[in-house]
């Protein structure tokens, strides 16, 4: 039966060494892999020329499938070292460069972010040209407001290397902007930046933002705004900047959220639209050649209105085949077309096997096409209405069944009202897409235009309302789960062992499904068990601000600095992913006091100063305290010297709330003296075991 599908699917077979050497060059980056690409290229090459026309016998079939699956995986190795060897990172200091921006810059509360490609920057003499992206900051006024892509910018501005919190188990932002090959941000001034020209960079690019900003000019100029101007860009058109935290928390709790996300729903009902608007080509001789070049244009037209995000561009190469495929009239395997579209996407960017929307996407369509024929296939409806709803709730459990495991692991949470959510939305969407492709036909005609921004108006409303609606239902959404890498490997083993089972009745896979679920509970227990042995100390990175942090199987304690309305919160945002990867009942937050010259803590065996302020004169001892860590905080003008004179200690740490220019003094006071010392904001979160 595997053969079977192997032989059906031949991208299949390229696309998995691809993956595979992908994921071994990201797990091992020191890695090296020219000798073994140009080794393996070569002898493939010489093997081909041997072996000719002649006839292949089974063994040489295998021998010939093993070397191209090497190949492959070593490309797909290749491909990641290329994207590794374009790592760039500058020094922390002010530099003078020329950079566009390359996509829209998206308002915050007090900056405006943008994403820019550099085109050469100044050393003390020269102009070096470098194309590195960056992540920029611009400091909020009208002129940072009115940015656009393609503006071309003379900045003066420090750059500095984009730096993991290191806090246990908190969200890596370092890694997820590398993947999109972002190494360094940048904070501008108001006034450290000018505008030196228009319009710069790829015409396609830019073209497809016109374009976009015409289409969404034409919502507001029928009065569509608020909630229903901010789902409505989003779900047609993919612009997210208008979209509220609240209103993304209410989709994603509802189990909605992927219908922001433009998809493959949005470009199989645009295949549909044109497949049924040409019908009349099929007429003619060339017409179906014509039929699809029309058809895949628009596809990638539409993938580069919307941003060329991964789940459009996978639609589109997935539908572009199927189109090929309906020109010479042949069967299109769905799972070949996919492959096909994995594969193309991979060699263009390999990085792009990263990405959380790539995964979901892939996964999601492989787990509808095979799960929702045998879910539907239970039930039998009687009318077409509940023909018609039992279809969309076994797309909804199909689509659930291959990708909760990772719904779980990178957003920590699951919607109970899944299938409740895509009876009442995907309809909804479906209309409010075909309303918008008809407002944008006949948006000359004001008349016209007005009456369907009305109907579209009224069913954005509708599906805004039953999303809050959904999400304000009780136990709307299990929250809190966290699965560790080794959890999501063993439910994939599972999902796969049950699938092949399916697909074979043979009972070794069921047991094998048994296994799974058995390693999985030993798995859990054993973590918990771990879990609750463990004890260790934490000093976190939160800017402008000290925590430190005592944990002991489940309990933990918190001290940290609460002098603004917001800091609990603050603290409590960032210690919660340890407090919920720890599994941790018991804990508090409390307020470290400055009345006393110096907090003492003891830990196990770990004995901890912390100081806060300039009261330790007052501190008189006949011996040293003798202490493993000494801590300074908030920029204490203590020397390193003078607190020999108190303190015995192993090694300094200065945590967040402290000054660049505060503990660039203290660490050279330490290297002078000899002395171990560790910046929180320089290396990041502290943590040590016991």
């Amino acid at each position: 039966m595997f053969e079977k599908f192997i032989h059906q699917t031949p991208f299949f077979r390229f696309v998995l060494p691809l993956i595979l050497g992908i994921v071994f060059k990201i797990q091992f980056p020191e890695l090296h892999v020219p000798f073994l690409f140009i080794t393996a290229a070569i002898f493939i090459i010489i093997l081909m020329l041997h072996i000719g026309k002649q006839t292949r016998n089974y063994l040489t079939n295998r021998i010939w499938g093993v070397f191209i699956f090497a190949f492959i995986f070593s490309t797909g190795m290749g491909l990641s070292q290329l994207k590794q060897n374009k790592q760039f990172y500058f020094q922390d200091k002010e530099y003078t460069f020329i950079a566009s921006i390359t996509q829209k810059p998206e308002e915050k509360e007090n900056s405006v972010k943008a994403i820019l490609k550099m085109e050469a920057y100044k050393d003390s003499v020269n102009w070096i040209q470098n194309n590195s992206n960056l992540l920029l900051y611009f400091e909020k006024d009208s002129a940072s407001a009115a940015l656009e892509p393609g503006d071309q910018l003379l900045i003066r501005a420090y750059i500095n290397e984009i730096k993991h919190s290191g806090n246990p188990y908190a969200f890596n932002y370092k890694n997820y902007l590398k993947y999109q090959e972002i190494y360094s941000q940048v904070y501008v001034k108001a006034g450290s930046y000018k505008i030196i020209a228009r319009n710069q960079g790829s015409p396609i690019l830019l073209a497809s933002h016109q374009l976009r900003e015409k289409l969404l000019q034409v919502y507001k100029k029928y009065q569509i705004t608020d909630n229903e101007f901010a789902v409505l860009s989003a779900l047609t058109l993919g612009y997210k900047n208008e979209l509220t935290p609240e209103l993304k928390e209410s989709f994603s709790a509802s189990g909605a959220m992927h219908v922001l996300a433009v998809s493959g729903l949005h470009v199989g009902i645009i295949f549909i639209v044109l497949t049924k608007l040409l019908f009349f080509l099929n007429r003619y001789k060339r017409g179906k050649f014509i039929q699809s070049t029309i058809i895949i244009a628009a596809l990638f037209f539409y993938a580069g209105l919307t941003g060329f995000s991964n789940s459009v561009i996978r639609a589109s190469i997935m539908f572009s085949f199927i189109s090929v495929g309906n020109m010479f009239v042949r069967r299109i395997s769905i799972y070949n077309s996919l492959s096909a579209a994995a594969f193309c996407m991979l060699l263009y960017n390999p990085y792009s096997l990263m990405n959380v929307g790539f995964q979901l996407s892939f996964i999601a369509v492989i787990s509808i096409v095979f799960f929702q024929p045998k879910i539907y296939s239970i039930i039998t409806p009687k009318t077409r209405f509940g023909d018609y709803v039992w279809q969309l709730i076994a797309v909804a459990i199909a689509a659930q069944i291959g990708t909760f495991p990772l719904t779980l692991y990178y957003f920590n949470q699951f919607p109970l009202y899944f299938i409740l959510s895509n009876i009442l939305i995907i309809p909804i969407v479906s209309i409010i897409i075909y309303g918008a492709i008809t407002l944008f036909v006949f948006s000359f005609s004001s008349s016209v235009a007005a009456i369907i921004s009305k109907i579209v108006v009224f069913f954005t409303k509708l599906l805004n309302w039953n999303v809050a609606f959904i999400e304000q239902l009780p136990y709307a959404k299990l929250d809190h789960i966290i699965l560790d890498q080794v959890q999501v490997i063993i439910l994939f083993g599972f999902i796969l062992t049950v699938t092949f089972f399916i697909i074979s009745r043979r009972s070794i896979f069921f047991k094998q499904s048994c296994y799974f679920l058995l390693f999985l509970a030993i798995y859990n227990v054993g973590n918990y068990i771990n879990l609750s042995k463990k004890s260790y100390f934490v000093v976190h990175q939160i800017p402008k601000s000290t925590a430190l942090h005592f944990i002991d199987g489940n309990k933990s304690q918190v001290y940290a600095n609460l002098n603004a309305d917001d800091s609990t919160q603050n603290i409590e945002y960032n210690i919660l992913p340890l407090w919920m990867n720890q599994k941790i009942k018991n804990k508090s937050i409390n307020e470290l006091s400055y009345q006393k010259s110096f907090n003492y803590f003891q830990h196990k065996n770990l004995r901890i100063a912390q100081i806060g302020n300039n009261k330790l004169q007052n501190f008189k001892t006949a011996n040293k305290l003798k202490v493993n860590y000494l801590i300074l905080s908030n920029n204490t003008e203590l020397n390193i010297q003078d607190l020999q004179d108190y303190f015995d200690f192993e090694q300094v740490i200065f945590d967040s709330s402290n000054s660049y220019y505060k503990i660039s003094r203290w660490k050279k006071e330490c290297d002078d003296l000899k002395i171990k010392s560790y910046s929180i904001s320089d290396q990041g979160a502290y943590v040590k075991y016991l």
